[in-house]
């Protein structure tokens, strides 16, 4: 039982970004979040007593690794370091049209000026570029870096040797992240969890038909999806990076966006994998009395589920950024004292400190500083009170599946990727593009809950990786594949 004790569980997960078609990694995602929550939250961690559950999908410890040791480099970061009076004219474009954009929190009226250069279609000079390709570099930067702040306090005007110190400043951030993770585990102030691989939905791997069941008028595509060879796979391989990083093997698994099914348990079981986390509206579908009772935590076919609560959950990434930051963690604290049975936060433990003042560290801080070895535990030191032999299938957005399969453009990936998967056959290198296809983030962004949001670059990768799974096969590329799933509105 969890009793008064806060399980907070922080998800970390960017997907695979590098482009098979020409090996680029093409966005600078996954860089940018190892200078900020990656390194803010095991940074403050050290300086408190506070217990704390990360999770990380297989492909993002992949990435940080690989730009740890410098094997990884993004376009965006290849185009920050080149000498500004050697870029391209398209180089500039680039650089002017997707570096100088809006960003929360960072303070630099140089970065204003430049986006107003932008709006106003004005003429860059060589500095200009070069400013912008610096502040770009340093806003990415937690506040806790203070190697940064000379650099910073410059404001404009930067060299090409400042470049460089900014990007030696960069390696040993990126250099540092896996150690300080290894400290906090063996002070045994943190469990790290995984995610499958590429983070698919699990339940739609093992059977797409699955979604009706848990909303029945979904409209699901032609094809039924049913390959539990790839769950099964998906699993393997992310315990066996997490191996390799860390000597030993984890014991919980967030499914990917925590979606659950009975068969999702049961894989998850046969994997080694001893608790999961979802949704409580999964335990309220399931048995409205546990849920209306305050429970956080049933043993489901062996495994113990962590159920969130939702409200509190998710006032991390949308309330608590609105207020100082003592009073969101009284918040805090009052509802885990008014609890019957312990809380329980699951949340995304990288996109919300962005829209946080100063990145979310003085609210990080207050938190772990709150926080101890009484009133917050790992997920290995509880033990749940109550079974259950099945669960309702769904996921943690709206306690179904409907944000990846459904829409006329979901089901459409869902084909293609069906018709790939069954064509490829069992050539391991066209597999192992089929395996990245499976992952979450390329539906989430067909799904009509996205139409607003429009971002190209997944529906790029996408097919990319369907076009070199055929290719690695040696078989004929589909035409269809050349041609855009995702329409703008």
């Amino acid at each position: 039982m969890i009793k008064k004790r806060l399980i907070m569980w922080l998800h970390m997960h960017q997907p695979d970004y590098l482009n098979p078609q020409n090996r680029e990694q093409i966005v600078p995602w996954t860089r940018r979040h190892i200078l900020r929550g990656y390194y803010e939250i095991p940074k403050l961690l050290s300086q408190s007593s506070a217990k704390i559950n990360i999770n990380f999908s297989g492909t993002l410890l992949k990435q940080i690794v690989g730009y740890a040791e410098g094997k990884l480099k993004d376009s965006y970061e290849i185009l920050e370091e080149k000498d500004a009076g050697s870029l391209s004219e398209s180089e500039k474009t680039f650089i002017i049209k997707n570096f100088l954009n809006p960003i929360p929190h960072f303070d630099s009226a140089r970065f204003n000026e430049l986006i107003g250069k932008k709006r106003n279609r004005e003429k860059f000079s060589t500095q200009d570029i070069r400013d912008t390709q610096m502040l770009f570099a340093l806003s990415a930067f937690s506040p806790l870096i203070n190697e940064a702040n000379e650099l910073l306090n410059k404001k404009e005007n930067y060299t090409e040797e400042d470049k460089k110190i900014e990007k030696t400043i960069e390696s040993k951030i990126m250099q540092s992240i896996i150690p300080l993770y290894k400290m906090l585990l063996k002070r045994n102030q943190i469990a790290i969890t995984i995610s499958p691989m590429y983070h698919p939905i699990l339940p739609l791997l093992l059977d797409s038909s699955i979604a009706k069941i848990s909303k029945p008028n979904t409209i699901l595509p032609e094809i039924r999806f049913a390959y539990a060879e790839d769950a099964a796979k998906q699993i393997d391989d992310a315990i066996s990076v997490f191996k390799e990083i860390f000597g030993t093997v984890p014991q919980g698994m967030w499914p990917s966006e925590g979606s659950v099914s009975n068969e999702t348990i049961d894989i998850s079981k046969i994997k080694g994998i001893k608790w999961i986390g979802t949704d409580q509206s999964i335990l309220y579908k399931t048995n409205k009395e546990l849920g209306n009772d305050g429970v956080f935590l049933s043993d489901v076919r062996g495994v113990k589920v962590f159920f969130r609560d939702r409200e509190l959950s998710d006032k991390i990434g949308f309330v608590y950024n609105k207020m100082n930051e003592k009073d969101a963690v009284k918040d805090i604290l009052q509802k885990l004292e008014a609890s019957r049975n312990g809380e329980v936060i699951i949340t995304d433990g990288e996109n919300p400190w962005d829209y946080y003042p100063e990145y979310g560290v003085p609210f990080l801080k207050e938190l772990f500083s709150a926080l101890n070895e009484k009133n917050s535990a790992l997920c290995s030191e509880v033990e749940a009170e109550n079974k259950l032999e099945s669960i309702n299938p769904g996921s943690w957005i709206n306690g179904c599946f409907d944000t990846w399969i459904g829409d006329e453009e979901t089901n459409r990936a869902w084909t293609y990727l069906y018709d790939a998967r069954r064509t490829v056959g069992k050539v391991k290198e066209a597999l192992d593009e089929i395996y990245i296809a499976e992952g979450s983030d390329w539906f989430w962004w067909y799904s009509d809950f996205h139409k607003k949001e429009v971002d190209f670059t997944f529906d790029i990768l996408f097919r990319a990786h369907l076009r070199s799974a055929y290719e690695k096969a040696q078989l004929k590329v589909p035409s269809y594949l050349f041609q855009p799933i995702k329409e703008g509105k």
